[in-house]
């Protein structure tokens, strides 16, 4: 006994194809196609009326050498979809060497970009040192100094209570309650000051950086002051290089007391060493190397995040949405270089002794 649907007939071993194979028809027709199974033959012959829709489903489900039966209208959409479908080229997957090579290339022309960044700065900033504009200098200052001051201010106040807390459990195990002192001051001075504030400036002023410059560009501002004869990289490069080298070590020194108190109050609070006692051990365990060691690094974190920002956002091309791509890359390498920069002046602290 034979099937019968309105697109679809099964008898005697052919599947007859029926009814109109349009677009507003290729959901009917797809759930029922799978119903049909056992039929030797495809007749396209009672095909009432075609779109290239249909005829794409029927090369999708039917072996080509099936199909019988006579239908002008159904053969020349089945040639014309076929001679569509050959014209589009087929993309060929890389290979695992290609894609690492074209990283690799990649790469190298971002290092490359960013050396000829510093070596353009540098002369500019000797050669038209007059481009400067101290006005700029300070706005910077307060935008990313001043500005940083409270979301500096709650994470290392929040690291510092984090510390002492998680520490304090098992200091008072074997009755090192005034030890609390040394693990928060120290690692707060040394490392995670510095760290915090490199990693919040990175966040706050890389992209800010990034997003001003790469919208000027985008505006043609770059090209304009070019063109006037002003260095665009002594007036917009240099002032946010010299306001992160300032700024950074009053921010990381900020953090530290404000790190150290949170420490202090959670000290206070569950291994009852009290207030005059934390200051009087901390005034002793944190030498003037611990200290300076931390505030070292400002600068060159500071100078660091300034040019991946400046130059990320000297990358922008002539659209828009380049610059949300460049400010993410700026955030992501800014963060990428301070981790690294950090553990390179470990390595040179050990080897010192510091």
């Amino acid at each position: 006994m034979g099937q019968n649907h309105e697109f679809f007939e099964l008898k005697d071993k052919i599947l007859y194809l029926k009814g109109k194979w349009v677009v507003e028809n290729t959901k009917g027709i797809q759930k029922k196609i799978s119903d049909f199974v056992g039929f030797e033959r495809v007749d396209i012959s009672l095909v009432d009326e075609i779109d290239t829709f249909g005829g794409l489903l029927i090369l999708q489900n039917f072996d080509k050498s099936k199909l019988s039966g006579k239908n002008e209208k159904v053969e020349s959409v089945l040639e014309l979809v076929l001679n569509n479908l050959a014209k589009i080229p087929k993309v060929k997957k890389k290979s695992l060497l290609l894609r690492f090579s074209n990283y690799l290339e990649k790469k190298l022309k971002d290092y490359l970009f960013f050396l000829n960044f510093i070596g353009k700065s540098t002369i500019d900033f000797i050669s038209k040192i007059s481009d400067f504009e101290f006005r700029t200098f300070i706005k910077d200052i307060q935008n990313m100094g001043v500005g940083a001051i409270g979301i500096v201010g709650v994470l290392s106040f929040l690291i510092g209570l984090v510390i002492a807390y998680q520490s304090a459990a098992q200091l008072r195990q074997f009755g090192a309650n005034i030890f609390i002192v040394d693990l928060v001051s120290i690692s707060i001075v040394r490392e995670l000051g510095p760290l915090i504030v490199a990693i919040i400036v990175s966040g706050r002023s890389a992209s800010s950086y990034t997003a001003t410059l790469g919208l000027m560009k985008v505006q043609e501002e770059v090209d304009t002051l070019d063109t006037m004869g002003v260095s665009p990289y002594t007036l917009l490069v240099l002032p946010r290089i010299l306001s992160l080298f300032i700024v950074m070590p009053l921010l990381i020194v900020f953090a530290d007391i404000i790190g150290i108190f949170g420490g202090m109050i959670i000290s206070n609070l569950i291994l009852g060493v009290n207030y005059a006692e934390f200051l009087d051990r901390a005034s002793r365990v944190v030498t003037i190397k611990s200290f300076l060691s931390g505030i070292v690094k400002g600068p060159v974190f500071g100078i660091v995040i300034a040019l991946i920002g400046t130059s990320e956002g000297f990358k922008v091309e002539q659209k828009a949405e380049s610059i949300g791509t460049h400010v993410t890359a700026s955030v992501v390498k800014s963060i990428f270089s301070v981790i690294v920069i950090d553990a390179i002046f470990s390595v040179i602290y050990r080897w010192l002794k510091i």
